[in-house]
C-alpha cells in the first residue's frame, strides 16, 4: 500500500489516506486499535483518530507503528512525489 503524494493534494486529504492505508495494514497484520495503541504506547482514541485522518501522526509515532505492522517503508512511500 502507498500513497501518491504531491503537493497539488490538500493535507486533511494527505491524512486520510495515510490513515487509512495504515487501517490496511493493521487489518492485515490481525491486530484491533487496542493492542495496537498498548504496543506502541498510545491511547486507542489515538489510532482511531489517526486512521480517520483527524489527527496527524508525529515521526516517532509513526516509527512505532511501522516497526509493530513490520511496514517496508520504501513501499509505503513508493509513490510520493515532492
Amino acid at each position: 500500500m502507498s500513497i501518491a503524494y504531491n503537493f497539488e493534494m490538500s493535507k486533511e486529504k494527505f491524512l486520510q489516506e495515510f490513515g487509512l492505508n495504515l487501517k490496511i495494514e493493521r487489518v492485515r497484520n490481525k491486530l484491533t486499535q487496542e493492542k495496537l495503541a498498548e504496543l506502541v504506547d498510545c491511547s486507542t482514541p489515538s489510532i482511531g483518530y489517526i486512521e480517520r485522518g483527524i489527527k496527524s501522526v508525529t515521526i516517532y509515532q509513526f516509527l512505532k507503528i511501522a516497526k509493530v505492522l513490520n511496514l517496508d517503508l520504501n513501499k509505503f512511500f513508493k509513490d510520493i512525489e515532492l
